[in-house]
């Protein structure tokens, strides 16, 4: 790819569904504070990526992070972070399935069943995983981008010019910018959904491996990160302040229902889209891994053909049970954000460059310190959005916010 596509498809693998959760963000912590944690944390994503650049740079064999667990750690590293990859992108996958369930079932008034719904999402998306390699599916990546800022646009202007918010009565007197106190576990699952918005860094390996000439990535670096803080920034607070109190999560659904069909039909491409990038490098990964020196990685034979279907089939199989498990947005975002992007996007990418330069710390001393302020970064948004995420799926039970597992209510 050139350094153009890659960043079109590290733009449509990145903005994604995460901002559709950053209003919500803003009424939790409130709308300064919340500004600067999606620029703050924009800006250090904008380094770590950077820092994820250099480490290919030092080992041109790397094409994906179990090929830097490998350097690290040897084999117990090459597994440790090849099976958190692969659990982190079907996770994601599996927060598509629940959106498409949700877009589906605003589209049609609640037609079938939103387990139906999902697995529908997961089987289309399937077949889009099926190309072998990033180049095809990265064409599909301009209409994701347009799709999901689309999107975006027409949520701030919609909630702009409605005279009331969806939940709110009618005319309501006044829209409320100001947040009530949140509870420790709330202001941080908050947090959550910020990171996970930038938790595109995962896949950051593969697209340099693809690029025709990998020196230019941070080009497609920087390009992802001018365009998804700004959007991020303007989404958030401008949605936040159109809807108050009455903001929603997904933020599409803070709008009327015809606005909201319509959002959500610009939004398919981007739910399905995003979530087969995913899907690839998942299957992707474990195919290469198989494969690895013999004539079925890069000939079209039947064992390689069927292992790919394979493979594919059954990362949108867990994908859409995860779906199912989780299915109240955010909480989902959380836990993923929490588990893995806590690592991939921020802590481990500290880790890189200390590896890189052990025994220079003394000689860079500020980069060196920075670095090891990322790295602890990454294990404290691991430690506490843990409890977090695992604290608001919960409450979500309990107050019944969540349906039951595999439930059409």
């Amino acid at each position: 790819m050139s350094w153009v596509k890659c960043g079109v498809v590290m733009i449509a693998e990145t903005i994604a569904l995460g901002v559709l959760s950053l209003p919500s963000v803003l009424l939790t912590v409130g709308m300064l504070p919340g500004i600067l944690l999606i620029i703050g944390l924009g800006v250090i994503a904008t380094y770590t990526g950077y820092n994820l650049g250099l480490f290919r740079l030092n080992h041109p064999t790397v094409c994906n992070m179990a090929d830097a667990g490998e350097i690290l750690w040897g084999p117990f590293g090459k597994y440790l972070l090849g099976a958190g990859q692969v659990i982190f992108l079907v996770f994601i996958c599996g927060s598509h399935c629940l959106t498409g369930a949700i877009a589906m079932n605003t589209l049609t008034d609640n037609a079938t069943c939103k387990v139906v719904w999902a697995l529908i999402t997961g089987v289309v998306a399937f077949f889009l995983t099926l190309p072998r390699t990033l180049d095809r599916i990265s064409y599909l990546s301009f209409v994701s981008s347009a799709s999901i800022l689309t999107s975006v646009f027409i949520t701030i202007i919609g909630t702009g010019v409605e005279s009331a918010p969806n939940g709110a009565p009618a005319n309501p007197h006044i829209i409320v910018n100001t947040t009530t106190p949140a509870s420790f576990y709330n202001a941080f699952s908050a947090v959550t959904d910020i990171i996970f918005a930038y938790a595109g860094h995962l896949a950051f390996f593969n697209f340099i491996s693809e690029m025709k000439n990998p020196r230019e990535y941070p080009k497609s670096l920087y390009l992802l990160q001018a365009v998804d803080i700004t959007i991020y920034t303007l989404a958030g607070a401008l949605v936040y302040k159109f809807t108050g109190q009455y903001t929603l999560s997904p933020s599409i659904s803070s709008m009327s229902i015809t606005l909201r069909k319509v959002t959500y039909g610009i939004a398919i491409p981007t739910i399905l889209v995003a979530g087969v990038i995913n899907g690839h490098v998942a299957a992707k990964f474990i195919f290469t891994r198989v494969f690895r020196g013999s004539r079925h990685l890069h000939e079209h034979t039947l064992i390689g053909w069927g292992t790919w279907v394979g493979l594919c089939a059954l990362a949108w199989i867990i994908a859409w049970i995860i779906s199912q498990v989780i299915p109240v947005f955010n909480d989902l975002l959380g836990l993923v954000a929490s588990l893995f992007a806590s690592q991939f996007t921020y802590g481990l990418t500290g880790y890189f460059w200390l590896f890189d330069n052990y025994g220079k710390w003394r000689k860079r001393p500020i980069l060196a310190i920075i670095n090891a302020l990322v790295f602890a970064l990454g294990l404290t948004i691991l430690g506490l959005g843990m409890y977090a995420s695992v604290k608001s799926i919960i409450v979500s039970y309990q107050t019944g916010q969540a349906s039951t597992p595999f439930s059409c209510s």
